[in-house]
């Protein structure tokens, strides 16, 4: 006789409580599910919480450099123009001209 979905149910509790699994929830915006979604399909692997789960074992067996390096969010660098900095400078100087209660200090040229 076929088990009950109430009888599979137990059993696969019981499974998970004798392996300490544990159901781990993590929000995310589109960006981060469209970009797993495509390393999922890249990877071949059936599941998302598979690939996260592959991905933090082999997070955990690089070395501390690697790891720190790999998880080094990139960061956009940013670089003002001459023209920007000029144009920004005769803006500020034309506002204190407005306004010549305000004192100014130039900035030391590295």
């Amino acid at each position: 006789m076929p088990k009950t979905v109430q009888e599979r149910s137990a059993k696969a509790a019981k499974k998970r409580q004798s392996v300490a699994e544990k159901e781990l929830r993590h929000k995310v915006r589109p960006g981060i599910e469209q970009a797993m979604e495509r390393i999922r399909l890249r990877g071949q692997v059936p599941t998302i919480s598979e690939v996260l789960q592959i991905a933090i074992m082999k997070m955990d067996l690089m070395g501390d450099d690697e790891l720190i390096e790999f998880l080094r969010c990139p960061r956009h660098e940013i670089v003002i123009s001459e023209n920007v900095a000029r144009e920004f400078r005769n803006q500020s100087l034309q506002e204190l001209k407005s306004d010549p209660g305000d004192e100014f200090i130039y900035p030391e040229i590295l």
